[in-house]
């Protein structure tokens, strides 16, 4: 659950339509880039939201070599 809303979230999937990959808030091309601040960088909490991904579905990466 997250604290704002956007138009651009996709919440069954849990990523943006806007920029088409995994939703992490203050990201270029998000709408909240230019007018927030965030305590963790968004290339760590983006970093960090593939590797969570990754964990729930490791045979995921194995199917695409």
């Amino acid at each position: 659950m997250s604290s704002f809303s956007c138009p651009h979230y996709d919440d069954k999937h849990d990523m943006c339509q806007r920029v088409g990959d995994l939703c992490v808030p203050g990201r270029p091309g998000c709408v909240l880039a230019k007018n927030s601040g965030f305590a963790v960088p968004w290339e760590q909490r983006l970093e960090a939201k593939r590797r969570e991904r990754q964990e729930e579905r490791p045979d995921e990466e194995e199917t695409r070599e």
